[in-house]
């Protein structure tokens, strides 16, 4: 899920290889939005990626602010807001409430419920728009990723 422990339980091997894999996705520009040059990123749609342990997690976001996660055994549904105009160095917020959650063992290795929890993420798309990052700040310093957009959701 979006808890920071997605990225910091991470071993900092891998928080530093996932950091150089994302430095390749980034835009040469950081300022430079990604996906059609003038407009801001799309969020709405479904976004995947497999952690280093092989443990998948899958994001669906739907236009209307609602949206779905898949990490590991967790099941969870949240309500969102994406803050479409970007921060400095081209990261963009993300705000999330979970809205339900079945409390299976996530991809971090908790099985918590963190139903009520909000969190507040920072993403970083690729130019192509169809990849982006999250980071537990506006920085590079802990991040996981990146994610990849999905052709068809179930949105």
């Amino acid at each position: 899920m979006f808890s920071s422990s997605s990225a910091l339980r991470l071993s900092a091997a891998a928080l530093c290889a996932l950091t150089a894999l994302a430095a390749h996705a980034l835009p040469a520009d950081p300022r430079a939005p990604a996906g059609r040059p003038g407009q801001p990123p799309t969020l709405a749609g479904s976004w995947s990626w497999t952690d280093p342990q092989q443990c998948s997690e899958t994001y669906e976001y739907a236009a209307d602010g609602s949206g779905r996660v898949s990490s590991g055994q967790e099941r969870a549904e949240m309500a969102y807001i994406f803050d479409p105009v970007p921060l400095k160095d081209g990261f963009y917020r993300l705000e999330a409430t979970i809205t339900r959650d079945n409390g299976g063992l996530d991809c971090a290795g908790s099985a918590s419920d963190d139903t009520h929890e909000r969190y507040t993420v920072y993403l970083k798309f690729h130019p192509d728009g169809d990849q982006h990052i999250v980071c537990m700040e506006a920085d590079l310093k802990h991040c996981f990723g990146p994610l990849k957009r999905s052709r068809g959701s179930s949105l």
